[in-house]
């Protein structure tokens, strides 16, 4: 399946509220992340998954095929390439904000509270098989 898509975010949905070690460390986060692929060129689409979450469960998992104008209370975003190391497992996703190459936008110091909930997301984001990632 590709990464972002409808398939992939109801995958994704349901592996994030089968996992244990995500339910206990976003215990008390409630909120909504938006995965977004940034356009490959000024003014093109940036595809992407609005994650709708609480206390440890992602109640929806929704796919845009442009999300550059979607509100969302943090989004989380980095260029295809890096999209895919992600998704492969290849790139911590704490150290890719540090280093600059995702971007995250929204109150920090709320998201730096959740960073091992935030990791849990992202290793089971993972763990979710893609073919390759849209954005070009």
């Amino acid at each position: 399946m590709i990464f972002p898509s409808a398939e992939w975010a109801e995958a994704f949905r349901a592996a994030l509220n089968t996992n244990d070690e995500y339910r206990t460390a976003a215990a008390a986060w409630e909120g909504e992340i938006l995965l977004r692929v940034a356009p490959a060129s000024p003014g093109g689409a940036a595809p992407g998954v609005l994650l709708v979450l609480a206390h440890g469960r992602c109640d929806a998992a929704t796919f845009h095929s442009d999300a550059a104008k979607l509100a969302s209370e943090f989004v989380y975003e980095g260029s295809r390439d890096s999209w895919a190391r992600l998704v492969a497992g290849t790139l911590d996703p704490v150290k890719a904000i540090l280093d600059g190459t995702f971007r995250i936008r929204g109150n920090l110091l709320k998201a730096s509270r959740f960073t091992r909930a935030a990791k849990a997301l992202v290793e089971t984001a993972a763990q979710i098989p893609v073919d390759g990632v849209a954005g070009h």
